[in-house]
């Protein structure tokens, strides 16, 4: 038996769970969370810029090619904004109610 016929598949297989992994991952996090909304916004943020690293030293290290990088990365940079957008709404929310007392 060939050993390329054993080991192609399995390097394919294992691909393809590398590059999907942040996207499965990814939903699970919005699974429903403990804490005020504030530190949930937070913690998604925090999430979502972890994840950009990780896919930025991913396509440095080779693990992802240049058409798999940019899609993840316009991905989650449009998720970084939105969370980051979310946070600052709710921070300024916050301050006002805070202003107000």
């Amino acid at each position: 038996m060939d050993i390329g016929m054993v080991l192609t598949p399995l390097v394919l297989i294992s691909v393809v769970i590398f590059v999907a992994w942040p996207l499965l991952k990814e939903k699970r996090e919005f699974m429903p969370q403990e804490g005020t909304e504030l530190e949930i916004a937070q913690e998604e943020k925090d999430n979502v810029i972890s994840n950009l690293k990780d896919i930025e030293m991913d396509f440095r290290m080779g693990k992802l090619s240049e058409e798999d990088y940019q899609v993840l990365r316009e991905d989650f940079k449009l998720r970084a904004m939105k969370a980051i957008r979310k946070l600052e709404s709710l921070e300024e929310k916050r301050n006002t109610r805070k202003a107000r007392n």
